[in-house]
């Protein structure tokens, strides 16, 4: 499970984040659980330790969000704190208390779905499922899976430590993979995203090495869901 704070004084931005939270928790299935506070000194005092990400407003009128989270981190030096904030006026301020990063207001989906993959991979806290074929048994970790490709009738998953072959079908993958950093290249290909390095015509390359093909039709999805998943402001495509 994942305990996610919201700590902001304005209430249509509480409600926004925990319909941001719901939205994630309908695509990949995970229990996540939903802390909501409308001030900075209510955070403190119920402070739960079991926390593992924080959307913290800085300009707070009593206590400001960079002195929020100096308390926060006498206690907890793991949690992840993204900043909420309207104009980057404390850059040196969050870096001092390890802010992990910040979303400018208005907010957006994507720039929230990042953070939330990138402290529930932090976490270890990752989905499995298991595969049978006639050689074995495997229990396979989603955030493990780098690409899926089309083996005569079947499929073979390639992960960061093995190749197994399934007897599933692509459409199989698609409804079983269902988290956002999945996404379907090609007709014989389903490629993880975390393990993106670089799009390069039509071709994507993974890391390590392996280049998977991306077809026209596709290509225009493929960037949509780099966009999505990187935040706009960080690709150059």
């Amino acid at each position: 499970m994942l305990v996610i704070g919201i700590c902001d004084g304005d209430t249509a931005v509480r409600i926004l984040l925990s319909n941001f939270i719901k939205r994630y928790k309908s695509e990949t299935g995970l229990n996540v659980q939903v802390l909501s506070y409308d001030s900075g000194e209510k955070l403190l005092k119920h402070y739960p330790l079991e926390m593992d990400l924080i959307f913290l407003e800085i300009p707070f009128t009593k206590m400001n969000g960079i002195e929020i989270a100096r308390r926060i981190r006498e206690v907890d030096s793991k949690v992840g704190i993204v900043f909420l904030t309207t104009i980057l006026n404390h850059v040196l301020e969050a870096y001092e208390v390890k802010a992990d990063n910040y979303l400018i207001k208005p907010l957006r989906y994507s720039r929230f779905l990042k953070e939330a993959e990138q402290v529930r991979i932090r976490s270890g806290k990752n989905r499995f499922f298991i595969e049978t074929n006639t050689n074995g048994i495997y229990k396979i970790y989603t955030k493990s899976i780098r690409y899926i490709e089309t083996e005569g009738h079947n499929t073979r998953i390639y992960t960061e430590t093995d190749s197994i072959l399934s007897y599933k079908r692509m459409k199989d993958h698609e409804q079983i993979l269902f988290e956002p950093y999945f996404v379907r290249c090609h007709t014989g290909y389903i490629v993880n995203l975390l393990f993106f390095e670089k799009l390069e015509h039509h071709d994507l390359l993974l890391s390590p090495i392996a280049r998977i093909p991306v077809s026209r039709g596709r290509r225009p999805a493929v960037l949509e869901r780099l966009k999505a998943f990187y935040a706009e402001d960080e690709l150059e495509i």
